[in-house]
């Protein structure tokens, strides 16, 4: 028998051990479906199904040799996520302080692992305290669902800096009042910017506010004013074969 041993982040520690641990679920539902047992001995007696921590061991070994955990009925594993939760401020990921965060079930998170794996992550959810008692008043999410993704997609068609034709898929969906300060995460206070644009945004005096119908309102460091309107869903294109002014036909007498 041997032993390996890894020191890491502790964010990233316990998402291995969470990750590892749905594995060796999934394994031990899937054989007790198909009661599976192993036979131990010479005599054929039959022992009982592996123990949780023999289910994360052999699914640890599967991971790391194989690229992938071997379990009876394949697809159930399919998709397991590590799951973790930290609560950190706003400030920390944006990159304004470097507040550590809490990992529950251990302690602190450091702030450079933090803004590492919020680049990463697909949906976080944003939570609103008293700023007196510290109490939870309200929780919701600062990544955009899938559906607000599809309409502003379709709504935007390209990055909304003025004069800029960036295709949204190759642009960020940037918060027009800061997630940090407060901004919603709705469509009403969404718009694509390119990469460029999103850091001119936050790091140059250009400012921005959004006007109704997904209309921008940039302002320019000299003050002047850009409107920003998305393109009109419904376009009428014209006929290049019509005839504008045809000629009657002959009357039938």
């Amino acid at each position: 028998m041997a032993e390996l041993s890894a020191i890491g982040p502790a964010v990233l520690v316990h998402g291995v051990f969470d990750r590892l641990c749905q594995f060796a679920r999934t394994a031990l539902d899937a054989e007790k479906a198909l009661d599976v047992e192993k036979p131990v001995g010479d005599d054929g007696d039959r022992a009982p199904l592996r123990t949780m921590d023999e289910a994360r061991t052999d699914a640890f070994f599967d991971l790391l040799l194989t690229g992938d955990a071997c379990v009876h009925g394949q697809d159930a594993t399919e998709g397991i996520r590590a799951h973790v939760q930290v609560t950190v401020p706003a400030t920390t990921p944006a990159g304004i302080s470097d507040a550590a965060g809490d990992l529950s079930g251990y302690g602190p998170a450091d702030p450079g692992t933090l803004r590492d794996i919020a680049g990463r992550t697909g949906i976080w959810d944003r939570v609103l305290t008293d700023p007196v008692s510290g109490g939870v008043i309200g929780v919701d999410t600062y990544r955009p669902t899938t559906e607000m993704c599809r309409f502003l997609r379709v709504r935007d068609e390209h990055c909304r800096f003025p004069g800029c034709r960036m295709a949204p898929w190759r642009s960020d969906i940037d918060h027009t009042i800061d997630a940090a300060l407060g901004g919603a995460t709705v469509h009403t206070n969404l718009a694509h910017l390119c990469r460029r644009h999103h850091v001119l945004k936050h790091q140059t005096t250009w400012s921005v506010t959004q006007l109704d119908s997904g209309k921008l309102k940039w302002l320019s460091p000299t003050g002047r004013a850009y409107l920003d309107t998305p393109a009109p869903m419904l376009r009428f294109i014209p006929d290049p074969d019509l005839d504008p002014d045809p000629e009657p036909d002959p009357p039938p007498f």
